[in-house]
This record gives structure tokens, sequence and C-alpha cells, in this order.
């Protein structure tokens, strides 16, 4: 399956950006990847060698593709990366975790599918991994910015040191979800795993869904009110 490539890649001359590859990265996800995952998961037979097993792998593929471009990006411009860019939807932002889906929502959409206690068991252990690993990296961005605030104050900041520890966050922040999203599925193997598939790609492309903006924008205070 053919993937978007990477941001500053493209025809020559162009550099490509990220909210063009992030456009083209949701309509590949939702259509081809995630109709033929739903027709993988209707037709499946319950055998490893079923088409549901590539399907997912396809989907899994995808998403660690776009993390892939994250990094990309925040090797470029992290600061941009880290505090959300312009390709993201007004109803995504609350989901976010520097720069990307904050990686406990996975665990979070695993376990509304009723999975098996098995696979809850395996939820609780990645769980555990996230809640020493978030704080740990948030630590880190807010002791890059105390130490930019203090030498700015002394007019010694050095922006380039700042712009590294900021890039090293990013990339910290993105392993953590590429990680989670690896154990996961791996943990649910089978229609298990592609059902989670299916459930985070459902709720990715909800955050870009016209009608569910056009509700959102609805509920949302007009200015003044």
């Amino acid at each position: 399956m053919p993937r978007p490539p990477p941001p500053g890649r493209g025809a020559p001359g162009a550099r490509r950006t990220m909210r063009d590859f992030f456009a083209a990265w949701l309509a590949t996800l939702r259509s081809p990847l995630l109709p033929l995952l739903r027709r993988a998961l209707s037709s499946s037979s319950g055998s490893w060698n079923d088409p549901i097993s590539s399907a997912a792998a396809a989907v899994e593929a995808h998403f660690q593709a776009h993390w892939s471009a994250l990094e990309a990006a925040a090797r470029q411009d992290p600061a941009q990366v880290i505090c959300a860019g312009d390709w993201r939807s007004p109803l995504e932002l609350p989901f976010l975790w520097l720069g990307d889906l904050h990686p406990s929502l996975l665990t979070s959409l695993l376990r509304s599918l009723s999975p098996s206690p098995r696979l809850l068991t395996a939820a609780d252990r990645v769980d555990r991994r996230i809640r020493a690993a978030v704080p740990a990296v948030s630590d880190r961005l807010r002791h890059a910015q105390e130490a930019f605030t203090s030498a700015e104050i002394s007019g010694a900041a050095d922006l380039e040191a700042f712009l590294e520890e900021l890039k090293a966050v990013a990339l910290d922040a993105n392993r953590l979800r590429r990680g989670v999203l690896t154990e996961l599925v791996a943990a649910a193997g089978g229609q298990q795993a592609a059902l989670f598939l299916e459930a985070l790609s459902r709720f990715v492309l909800s955050m870009h869904d016209p009608e569910v903006l056009r509700r959102f924008d609805h509920c949302r205070p007009t200015p003044g009110s």
C-alpha cells in the first residue's frame, strides 16, 4: 500500500508540509485502509492466515508512518509539533499530548471493546508504563522551559540548546506512542487487534469529519455570549 511521502519530501523543488502530509494520510486511512480492514473483519475465518492479519498490519503500519513523519517534522520545527500544528482540528486538540494523541487514549480505546481478561492484564501493564513515562517526559519539557526562562532573564539564553531539548521531548513522546501501539496490537493479536485498530481509525477520522466538526462548532459559545 503506497504511503504519503513524509514532510519535506515530494516533487523536486517542493517541500511537503506536515499539513499536506496529514491530509493525504487521513485520506488513505479513510479509503482504502479502513474499508479493507472492515471487509477482512466481516469475512474472517478465525485462522492466522486470513485477510484480517494483512489488513490489520497495513493499518498499524499506517499509524507508524504518521509518527515517523511527525518525528521528521519535529527535527525541523519541534516547537510547532509540540504545540499542535495547523493540521489539527479544534476537536482534536483536547486529546493531544506533546504533538499527538495521548498514549493513554490507546489503552482506553482497547478497554472500551470489552477485551478478554488476558488482554486487560496486558492493558494494565501498558498503563503502568504510561503512568511512569508521561510525567518523566513532561518534566523534561518543564525543566527545559525553566532553564530557558532563567537564562533569558539574565541575557544568556541559548535558543539552539532549547530547541534541541524540545526536539528530544517530541521524539521521546513519539517513541512512547509507538511502543504503546506496538505492544497493544501484539498483545491483542488476530481479531481483537483488528477491532482495536478499527476503533482507533474511526476515532481519528471522527476528529476530522465535517459533520462532527459542524456539531462541535454549533456547541461552542459565540463571542460575547
